[in-house]
């Protein structure tokens, strides 16, 4: 009888042993599944959603208009009058045109003048400057200078004019203004000079012809 207790108490240990061995196996799956629910999902799941939703912001954004490029043509430039009217003559102010008295010599020898133009005869000690008789225009006021004094003449009447310095005129010193036109040429052409006079008369004529 004792025998028997025994072993019945014995089974029911074991019966109990297996059932607290399946119920904790049960709860031990269970978290397992658990766990695995809320595993970290792989890189190429994650790049996945990160190329979705790359490729939806891409969708979304509307394209900008293409910029239109602006050329601005240059405005004719108006052209400025270069030409004087006719009626309205660019004027030129006389001039003074200067003669320099160098050792026996006027230099320049033979000068030429707009009408209205000045002469000045410069380094004059011991010179001076005197027209000569017949080789002026017949209707021209003639003209002495002092010895030894600078001096200026204005010429108001077209022709030649051949003047002397009168201490040295045995050395030829003397000289030629032209004033506008040489319109007493033949006058000159035909005077009867001689010595020093007909060398300036030369010079006189040959410039006259060339202009």
């Amino acid at each position: 009888m004792l025998k028997a207790i025994t072993t019945f108490t014995q089974a029911r240990n074991i019966a109990m042993a297996l059932t607290m061995s399946f119920l904790t196996a049960t709860l031990i799956t269970g978290c397992g599944n658990d766990d695995s629910s809320d595993t970290t999902p792989s890189p190429e799941t994650e790049m996945s959603s990160e190329n979705q939703s790359n490729m939806d912001a891409t969708e979304n954004i509307t394209p900008s208009a293409p910029e239109t490029e602006v050329v601005i043509e240059d405005e004719p430039i108006a052209e400025k009058a270069t030409t004087t009217p006719a009626d309205e003559p660019a004027s030129e102010g006389p001039e003074t045109h200067t003669v320099m008295a160098q050792g026996l010599k006027y230099i320049p020898l033979v000068i030429t003048i707009k009408n209205g133009d000045t002469v000045s005869w410069r380094n004059m000690p011991t010179h001076n400057t005197k027209s000569l008789d017949g080789l002026i225009p017949e209707d021209a006021e003639h003209w002495e200078s002092p010895i030894n004094e600078n001096y200026d003449r204005t010429f108001t009447q077209d022709g030649i004019y051949v003047y002397k310095c009168v201490p040295h005129f045995g050395a030829a010193m003397g000289g030629v203004v032209i004033v506008g036109e040489p319109v007493n040429l033949e006058q000159i052409k035909n005077a009867d000079a001689k010595g020093a006079a007909g060398r300036l008369v030369r010079k006189a004529i040959s410039k006259a012809e060339s202009m």
